[in-house]
Order: structure tokens, then sequence, then C-alpha cells
């Protein structure tokens, strides 16, 4: 079995949204120092590296991270590159076309439900911070969602576009019950069919976790 990790390195160089907390870790006891053990203390946003947000993130009174379907992280999952789709013309960057992305889904899926959906928007690894990110298309998510769906995967800092403040890719996945997994890197997928896990951290209240997202290949 290959194991393909997804998850981008989390430092305090790692991308974060402006003005969100970048990544920290502090020794508490440290062995340098003449302590038994080393402990670190790790500040962050909930939304650091590769990370999954709850609906409790976009709308008051949902539930939180410790509430995601696990059994939607884990399992059959389908990647698919459309970063020839994405409008590089514009600002932000236009988001690939529906039509074209569904009949991409639909010719590989060749007419086998998808629950899990990664969709890779762009050839090289995430950098730093692109406030040019295009988002997805809310009818996408939508038409996800009625074809059983349960999780799609970016490689982008957002389901929607840096400017938005409707967030309506959000609302369309939480609406449809999608979990939405986002900070992917997807530069080493291969287009095709994997297995994925993706676990979030049962962070009680929280309205992201970060995880450590992979795909397993024969």
């Amino acid at each position: 079995m290959r194991i393909i990790d997804l998850s981008p390195r989390v430092s305090h160089e790692a991308p974060v949204w402006p003005g969100d907390e970048p990544f920290s870790l502090a020794p508490r006891w440290s062995i340098d120092s003449g302590d038994a053990v080393t402990v670190g203390t790790v500040t962050t946003t909930t939304h650091i590296g590769a990370h999954i947000d709850a609906p409790a993130h976009i709308v008051g009174g949902a539930p939180s991270i410790e509430a995601t379907p696990l059994d939607a992280c884990v399992g059959r999952c389908l990647i698919i590159d459309v970063s020839d789709l994405v409008d590089r013309s514009s600002d932000p960057h236009g988001p690939a076309p529906v039509e074209r992305v569904r009949e991409r889904v639909l010719g590989q899926a060749r007419g086998e439900t998808i629950e899990r959906l990664l969709l890779r928007h762009y050839a090289e690894p995430p950098g730093g911070w692109h406030p040019a990110l295009p988002g997805i298309e809310p009818e996408l998510v939508e038409w996800f969602a009625a074809q059983r769906g349960r999780l799609i995967g970016i490689d982008l800092a957002s389901f929607d576009p840096a400017e938005s403040k409707d967030l309506l890719a959000h609302r369309a996945g939480i609406a449809g019950g999608i979990v939405l997994l986002e900070g992917l890197d997807l530069s080493a997928a291969p287009e095709g069919e994997a297995e994925l896990i993706a676990l979030p951290l049962p962070w009680a209240g929280a309205d992201a976790s970060p995880v450590r997202a992979v795909l397993c290949l024969p």
C-alpha cells in the first residue's frame, strides 16, 4: 500500500486567514533546560493547514467539530483535477464552471455513487496566502449533495472567495450535510479513485479542526 500525505506542514510559516492567529509552539518544560520531559504549548487558529470546517463556523448554534460524522471522513474518494478550468485572468480567480466539473466527475465515476470528492485547483503545493482564491460554485456543492455525496476536499483556503460575506458555498455544504475539508495539498495526488482518511480532532465546541489527511493507494 502507498500512502500520500495531503496535509501541508504546519509551522509558524503556515499561511492563515489575514488577521487570524498563526501557529506557534512554545516550550512549557524542556529537557534541554534540565526538566525531566519536554512539553510544548500550541497556539493556533482552528483553521490551520488541512482542516475541516464545522457548521458552527458559519451558522450560529449549529453543530461544532466533534459532531462531524467520522464515516464521511474515511473511505473511497475520487480525485479530479480542475486546474485547467480555473480562470486566472480575473481577481479573484474564477471558479471552475459547474458543468465542466460535473462532466469530469460523472466521467470518472462511471455510474457509481461517489461519497467523497477531492478537487485539485493548482498543480503546485499550497504556499503563502493567496487572496485571489476562486472558491467553489455553490451549485456544484448542491449538486454533489443531491448525488448522496458526503465530503468535498479542496486545495484552497476556503470554499468561498476571500472577499465573500455571504459564504454561499459553505452554506450549501452545511445545508446538504457535506463535510467541508479545506487546505489540502493535492499536488502529488493522482487523479482517480483512492481511499481517504481525514479525521478531525474532537475539540469540544470548536468551529474547525486540523486533520492529518492521507490517501491510501494499492
